[in-house]
């Protein structure tokens, strides 16, 4: 049974409360979106690779490191501490992910904010290797960027995130 087009008084969504025949107020609810959980529990397991490859490179530059003379062991130690910073980056991408499966507007930001540091770290190592700049990796974190941020730019799951 369709309800009448009257509005229930105190209420301004026209779409939120309608007074059906009989007089009876209908509620009309809309459940939440499960795209931010979706966006949410991906990123994070994409950060679940992130680190393992800190693992490995933290192993790796202790096994560098104990091989050989000084030069051997400071190249150890610079692959180690690497190793170090991406295992912290991706520690806190599994943080973010989590907040964005929680309806989080917080972890889309802290997402992004790990974007930009994995993109400038990027740039800054094709710098120093004095290597080309890797364009398609940076295109990449860009559709990660515009991945994260869906949660905030459909209207379904946006108006659901805190």
């Amino acid at each position: 049974m369709q309800p009448e087009g009257q509005m229930a008084q105190g209420f301004t969504d026209p779409q939120a409360t309608v007074v059906g025949p009989g007089g009876q107020q209908v509620m009309i609810v809309e459940s939440p979106s499960s795209l931010p959980v979706v966006v949410g529990v991906l990123f994070a397991l994409y950060q679940v690779l992130g680190i393992l490859g800190g693992l490995a490179m933290v192993l790796g530059g202790a096994l560098v490191g104990g091989l050989g003379g000084d030069e051997a062991a400071a190249a150890g130690g610079i692959i180690a501490v690497i190793g170090v910073v991406i295992l912290i980056i991706s520690a806190v991408g599994i943080w973010a992910g989590v907040l964005i499966a929680q309806r989080k507007k917080l972890g889309v930001q802290i997402a992004w904010g790990l974007i930009v540091v994995g993109s400038v770290l990027s740039i800054l190592g094709s710098i120093l290797g004095e290597v080309p700049i890797d364009f398609l990796g940076l295109g990449c974190n860009g559709i990660c960027a515009l991945f994260v941020a869906l949660p905030l730019m459909i209207s379904s799951a946006s108006q659901h995130m805190e």
